[in-house]
């Protein structure tokens, strides 16, 4: 039986045995047995936004209400969000995502806190971030993220002075471990569209455990074919898909 409070996210990402020099990062659920199952029980909520009109699919609508310490320069923070919703939007007919703007009111609200300020955080020290399921709630498919870390665009360690240079010299060697952002924004994103995790999938997005990967694994019952269950299959050419994950892996993917 899955048992859900509300008020209590579906998806977290900590560091499980952090060290300073290394650590290892896990997602962990709140749902009794998500990752003990053999064969997926799937969520049984997903968004049925209107249809656009003389179009197969509507609109999921995102915000992000605030930014990161991570890019103080630019605007990473709303382009990783996007590249991430456009990697499952790109495999499913019934949704697209859309942002939108000021006081409108957004279907996945997407937020940067400190670990200080956030009631979830604060005592998880270890939490990368966390998201919720559409639930048919002002909270379902809302994702925060904790900004108390650093993020990165690709997840390699970052020299200290760049990140901190009020601490550190400008001289210094020291590097600071970083995570990839578009990785954690997919994994987040596919729980805010309704999917758990695979237990046993290594290669896939949805894996438990931090990875970095960037790609969606195309091979039946993983990433697309499960989100396909719950959106239907989009028409689009071998070309594409295949230029946009050589894409994703040359510019935000491991080195």
């Amino acid at each position: 039986m899955v048992r859900l409070n509300q008020r209590q996210p579906n998806c977290v990402v900590t560091v499980k045995n952090p060290t300073k020099n290394n650590s290892s990062v896990v997602f962990t659920s709140n749902i009794e047995n998500d990752i003990e199952f053999s064969q997926i029980e799937e969520w049984k909520h997903k968004w049925t936004p209107k249809k656009v009109r003389r179009k197969k699919f509507g609109y999921v609508t995102y915000k992000l209400i605030s930014e990161s310490r991570s890019f103080p320069d630019s605007s990473f923070e709303h382009n990783a969000l996007s590249i991430a919703l456009r990697t499952w939007g790109l495999r499913t007919k019934d949704i697209r995502f859309k942002r939108v703007r000021g006081n409108a009111n957004a279907d996945l609200v997407v937020r940067f806190v400190k670990q200080k300020d956030d009631n979830y955080l604060k005592d998880k020290p270890s939490v990368l971030a966390y998201a919720y399921f559409p639930n048919g709630q002002a909270i379902g498919g809302d994702m925060t993220f904790n900004d108390s870390i650093w993020w990165s665009k690709n997840g390699e360690p970052v020299n200290a002075h760049k990140l901190m240079p009020e601490t550190y010299p400008p001289n210094t060697k020291t590097k600071l471990r970083t995570y990839n952002l578009i990785h954690v924004m997919i994994h987040e994103a596919g729980h805010s569209i309704g999917l758990k995790h695979h237990p046993s999938c290594r290669e896939c997005v949805m894996y438990p455990y931090y990875s970095g990967l960037v790609v969606l694994h195309d091979q039946e019952g993983h990433d697309v074919g499960r989100i396909q269950e719950f959106y239907g299959k989009r028409r689009i050419s071998d070309q594409i898909i295949d230029y946009f994950r050589r894409r994703m892996k040359r510019k935000w993917g491991k080195k």
